[in-house]
């Protein structure tokens, strides 16, 4: 099968512009409207607000951090700590610089196999994380809007618009951790046999050979996958919740540093409208949703952007934001990925 090409590294400028000019244009509407920049008076940032920043800082290493051990864990250790972190950067450029619904996960399973790795086993592990992932999050969707009712959602959220999207999008989301748990682990002879299958079309048969290929080296690394030790599995889960906690309690910790106290936050319903949110960045047409996640955070935390003294803090709160979310991972992948294409590349 034709090798897939590497990321263009030019694509971060895209994301980034659409991210700031949102941003840019938020914050120039909020200062104009409040008298212009002579008339904004105190300090953005609240008291204690360096210990909110060493937070934010911890949160993302702690979610970084866990995608590096899942990937050291599922794949057995044979991923050096090197080639984790590497992985990682990968991974997280190639969702920065491509809509929510692609994600990075086929230019992870790229590097993987640029690394070394074969076909099937590096399909096998990405889809076992992803898998992780999709598990975590439609089980603590309906425990979380269970536990808040109608406080896990914006106001103006209750329309059959609002709602019929996000559930429609949970499920399908249920469905796609059914197809990977019952292909990869529950019925890996099954999956092996309609991927024959589909190499035996006509205008398929020029790759026939590499296909049969990946057939069985998939199969093969599903037993593998299975035949981890139980450890590695119950890691590789703490390291997903974790890393899942870590991601929505950044926003947390920004906005303790701009809007409000933490005590007065009620971190947890912030945690579970991300929860919700995700789901509409997940669908963005846009490059790491840039723009769509800059309009969404303003619909379901206005209630606590109100509460701030400043009236710049909304835009404030969303730059220092998507900069530890977002436009941090196109910075280091810019950094990292040229000199790792040029260790990896094969004569």
């Amino acid at each position: 099968m034709k090798e897939r090409q590497p990321p263009r590294l030019l694509r971060a400028l895209l994301p980034l512009t659409i991210g700031l000019s949102v941003v840019g244009v938020l914050l120039w509407q909020t200062v104009d409207e409040n008298g212009g920049w002579s008339a904004i008076e105190g300090a953005v940032t609240l008291q204690g607000w360096p210990v909110m920043l060493l937070l934010l800082a911890a949160l993302v290493f702690t979610r970084d951090f866990g995608y590096v051990l899942r990937l050291r864990w599922l794949s057995g250790g044979t991923l050096s700590w090197r080639q984790a972190i590497e992985t990682t950067v990968l991974w997280e450029f190639a969702s920065a610089i491509t809509p929510g619904i692609v994600g990075g996960g086929a230019v992870a399973i790229w590097g993987l196999h640029r690394q070394g790795m074969s076909p099937g086993r590096s399909t096998a592990l990405v889809f076992s994380t992803a898998l992780l992932d999709e598990l975590l999050y439609v089980a603590a969707v309906p425990v979380l809007l269970f536990a808040l009712g109608s406080e896990a959602a914006p106001a103006d959220f209750d329309s059959v618009i609002g709602w019929g999207i996000f559930w429609t999008s949970w499920g399908l989301l249920v469905a796609l951790s059914a197809i990977i748990g019952f292909g990869l682990f529950l019925a890996p002879d099954a999956t092996r046999r309609i991927l024959l299958w589909v190499g035996e079309w006509r205008w398929l048969r020029r790759w026939r050979p590499a296909i049969h290929g990946f057939a069985g080296d998939l199969r093969t690394s599903s037993d593998a996958m299975k035949a981890l030790p139980g450890r590695y599995w119950v890691g590789a889960s703490l390291a997903t919740i974790a890393s899942w906690s870590a991601r929505f309690l950044s926003l947390v910790a920004v906005m303790a540093m701009i809007v409000a106290p933490w005590s007065s936050l009620e971190p947890m319903t912030i945690v579970a409208r991300q929860l919700i949110m995700w789901v509409y960045l997940l669908i963005s047409p846009t490059p790491g949703s840039s723009g769509v996640a800059e309009w969404l955070l303003g619909v379901f935390f206005g209630p606590w952007f109100d509460l701030a003294s400043s009236p710049i803090a909304p835009a404030v709160t969303m730059l220092i934001w998507r900069m530890a979310t977002h436009f941090i991972y196109l910075l280091i992948g810019v950094l990292v990925i040229p000199g790792w294409l040029r260790r990896t590349g094969r004569d």
